[in-house]
């Protein structure tokens, strides 16, 4: 069974080089609790991305905010995917 990084980093897979750049901009200004520098992604690749996350957040968290961008980025198909992997995990 997959763990939580392991449903992220495939979610984030799942984006083309340009979505992920737009993500990991969302990670670095819009996030209200806090976010992540943005030296911290400048030169990161999506599993950089997920340990980033996982590290600042922690691992729920971490879905919750992946969810809220990939909907702010009318991605919602790969967010319900991502929310279905997730629910079935804690199972």
């Amino acid at each position: 069974m997959a763990n939580i990084k392991e449903h992220l980093l495939d979610t984030l897979e799942e984006l083309t080089t340009e979505d992920l750049k737009m993500f990991q901009w969302h990670l670095t200004s819009s996030v209200e609790d806090k976010h992540i520098p943005k030296s911290h992604l400048e030169n990161a690749n999506r599993q950089d991305t997920v340990d980033n996350m996982v590290q600042t957040y922690g691992q729920f968290r971490a879905v919750e905010i992946t969810l809220d961008i990939l909907r702010t980025m009318n991605n919602n198909q790969l967010a319900e995917k991502l929310r279905t992997k997730v629910q079935k995990s804690k199972r």
